[in-house]
């Protein structure tokens, strides 16, 4: 069901500064170069810039060469590192601060690259899995595996902590969500009843019950203690590709191939929210606001939407023109945004349902994100993990990567 609504959408065009993925190890030379591309909306191609580093005594240096295409080099107006060694680059008045990693670990255990990723409570220990089925509990400080947990057949799709830090929660294609203590590494418990893989997995406060979502196209609320499904919701809108809980463990939502959003209310009379959407989703996540007021959606064509759930309604949209979303995170008033092309952006949330900066109509605005998380050269990032102020991705080029962000909220 969709709300009749007289206010348009705010329509974000995403025109962000891309680099080199290794920019940051020219800061190690004498004299080096790295390069920054920008693709203009409706441009065919990308435009390139050569940017000369130059390391002083103290600081560094930076000249930007002239380019073939039509954007002269003047239009940057600013490059510097702050303390952190972040680089700020202002192109044109907005100003992207490109992040680099500050480890990057190839976990120990795993046969192919990791596909979901968690981080532990306390920051000690990772869970991750590969699409080789192979589930293991890492050393956060050395990467190498501490338990390997056995039990899953075949690939596993997703998994996570409960807050305590000393259980995880799993599922996968064999249909099946599995509970494990983590210092035993046993299956403490299997979840079973959905007919086909899992796709999707939530946690409702400190971990009595938990929701799974699957490509047989429903939900399913669990109780943990006795193995047994509390609630089954069947959206009748194809496979279930991802499902996210509210920060108060209020409602979910559950996004289907079919081109819907469906966000239901976990008390009272557990209403539920049916809002149809433009094209096919691949991600999402609520807002931190207590009562999961927004919810984000990635879709395949590289846009991402923000829906307000009670007036069932899409109130702003960011339209890029790199691929498909992978994953969505909510930080700091931030959105971050994980794409199919390993490009990591995060874009502040204040600005979404605004109308602000260079327009090209009533309706649309030219917006860089704030922050572009680098190192991935073109791989999928395939998950997110926040702990505290780090964000670490995990990348089909096997590497997880940590990045310290000290930005204020």
């Amino acid at each position: 069901m969709e709300v009749d609504n007289d206010e348009q959408p705010t329509v974000n065009i995403d025109e962000t500064l891309t680099i080199q993925c290794d920019w940051h190890l020219a800061l190690r030379e004498p004299i080096s170069l790295f390069w920054l591309g920008i693709k203009r909306s409706g441009a065919a191609k990308s435009e390139f810039f050569d940017v000369q580093v130059t390391k002083l005594v103290d600081e560094y240096g930076f000249a930007v060469m002239p380019g073939e295409g039509t954007i002269k080099s003047s239009a940057f107006t600013k490059i510097l590192l702050d303390e952190l060694k972040n680089l700020h680059v202002t192109f044109q008045g907005k100003t992207t601060i490109f992040v680099a990693p500050v480890s990057e670990q190839t976990i120990e255990g795993l046969k192919s690259a990791p596909r979901s990723f968690d981080v532990s409570s306390t920051g000690s220990t990772y869970v991750t899995a590969d699409s080789s089925g192979n589930l293991v509990i890492a050393s956060a400080i050395r990467a190498e595996a501490l338990r390997v947990l056995e039990g899953h057949i075949m690939d596993v799709y997703r998994c996570m902590y409960f807050p305590s830090g000393l259980v995880v929660l799993s599922g996968g294609m064999d249909m099946t969500v599995k509970i494990w203590g983590v210092d035993s590494g046993k299956c403490a418990a299997t979840l079973k009843g959905h007919t086909q893989a899992v796709t999707g997995l939530g946690i409702i406060g400190v971990g009595r019950e938990v929701l799974s979502c699957s490509n047989d196209g429903t939900a399913r609320m669990w109780e943990c203690r006795d193995s047994k499904t509390v609630k089954t919701w069947n959206f009748g809108k194809g496979r279930c590709a991802d499902l996210s809980v509210s920060v108060d463990c209020s409602r979910f939502a559950v996004i289907c191939e079919s081109n819907f959003l469906s966000v239901i209310d976990l008390h009272g009379d557990q209403v539920r929210r049916d809002i149809k959407l433009p094209s096919e989703p691949s991600a999402l996540c609520f807002s931190n606001d207590e009562a999961g007021e927004i919810v984000f959606v990635g879709f395949e064509d590289g846009s991402v939407g923000a829906y307000n759930v009670a007036q069932q309604h899409l109130i702003g949209q960011i339209k890029t023109q790199k691929s498909s979303v992978k994953c969505l995170k909510y930080f700091c008033n931030r959105l971050l945004v994980a794409f199919n092309d390993g490009g990591v952006f995060a874009y502040p949330i204040p600005s979404l349902p605004q109308k602000s900066g260079e327009s090209t109509d009533e309706s649309e605005n030219i917006i860089s994100a704030e922050y572009e998380l680098t190192g991935a050269d073109c791989d999928p990032i395939y998950d997110i993990a926040i702990h505290k102020r780090s964000v670490y991705t995990c990348c089909r080029d096997g590497v997880v990567r940590m990045y310290k962000l000290l930005w204020n909220t």
